[in-house]
């Protein structure tokens, strides 16, 4: 049995990220990883880190110029290259009128994709300007920062074995570990910059994201002090995902809000694994964590289960499913209510000095 030693040590390595101040709050708590024991598995990392390899899906998500269309939106690029040297992106939108200190949306695009197409997709750059994250509903906009994924194998079925995306496999969040997660470090990073350019409030940084970025914004957000609550959608699930060999139990030193949006058929069964899945598992293991999934229809009403039918066991005429149509749209009529949970999760007020 893993003792507990290792735990306080990993634990307190574990304590930095976006912000310590408020880091007390959810962190008394704190769930330990249990490793993984697969063979080749990277104990209580979970996974190895997944190669970077260049992909035909990788290359076609690629050629999409972010550095030319994000500014031409308005927005703003920042880049970075990662430990691994990558060139990494972002895209920051700044409405033209927000609070001060304004809160801040990170999000995380799904896979196959690149992210700076999602967010006019899904309409996150139209919201900034006029919905609600702050404490005063007459003040509206945040600020929105869309970071984007790299070429690497994943653990899904084909075509998105290999293509566009973030690594959440890999469950190393050891900031002082020069091994640590390159995604993660990306994520920081970013997270950093914009706050040092810019007044964000420090209790209101808050996560989202799509598919592959809702299991990273998921995970992300449960390993890192300083973020408010997650809102996502179509997550696969971030710790035990149909295809991961080495899945392990949810964990994390920061035990805040998640709200996820599943549709009850899903491609691969991501609504069976990521939305009623990772519910049980989150009741068992991490019950302090308020946890609310949202399971929908065609009509995106709210339904009590998943459709079995809409499973996967592997077989590739179980992804031709209504599912594979339905994870690619946006659940618009949620996304009022995502941002909602968001806004009234802050973090918790700093406690007064004696």
């Amino acid at each position: 049995m893993w003792r507990i030693l290792p735990f306080v040590l990993i634990l307190a390595a574990c304590q930095g990220g976006v912000d310590s101040i408020t880091a007390q709050a959810r962190s008394d708590h704190a769930v330990p990883p249990q490793p993984a024991t697969g063979e080749g598995c990277a104990g209580i990392h979970g996974n190895p880190p997944m190669s970077t390899e260049p992909s035909l899906q990788g290359e076609l998500a690629d050629a999409w110029p972010v550095e030319q269309f994000c500014p031409l939106r308005g927005a703003r690029l920042l880049d970075w290259t990662d430990s691994d040297g990558t060139p990494r992106r972002a895209c920051l939108h700044v409405p033209e009128s927000m609070p001060d200190p304004a809160p801040l949306l990170v999000f995380l695009g799904g896979s196959l994709f690149p992210g700076d197409i999602q967010t006019p997709y899904n309409l996150y750059e139209f919201a900034n300007g006029t919905a609600v994250l702050g404490e005063d509903p007459q003040q509206p906009g945040f600020l929105l920062l869309m970071i984007d994924g790299r070429d690497k194998a994943h653990h899904y079925p084909f075509p998105d074995d290999t293509a566009w995306g973030f690594d959440h496999w890999y469950r190393n969040f050891d900031r002082a570990d020069p091994a640590l997660n390159v995604d993660v470090a990306t994520i920081d990073h970013f997270i950093t910059r914009v706050r040092e350019d810019h007044a964000v409030d420090p209790r209101r940084i808050y996560l989202s994201g799509w598919s592959n970025g809702a299991s990273t914004a998921i995970l992300y957000g449960l390993n890192t002090p300083g973020i408010a609550a997650v809102a996502a959608y179509s997550s696969p699930h971030p710790y035990s995902d149909l295809l991961d060999p080495c899945a392990q139990p949810p964990f994390g030193n920061n035990l805040l809000p998640i709200m996820t949006v599943h549709n009850h058929c899903d491609i691969a069964g991501i609504c069976l694994t990521g939305a009623e899945g990772f519910a049980a598992e989150m009741t068992q293991h991490m019950p302090q964590v308020e946890y609310r999934s949202v399971i929908i229809n065609e009509l995106q009403q709210q339904v009590a289960a998943c459709d079995r039918s809409c499973s996967y066991s592997g077989d590739p005429m179980e992804l031709a499913t209504p599912g594979g149509a339905r994870h690619l749209l946006w659940p618009y009529q949620w996304s009022g209510s995502m941002f909602a949970f968001l806004r009234e999760r802050p973090l918790p007020e700093p406690a007064a000095a004696p």
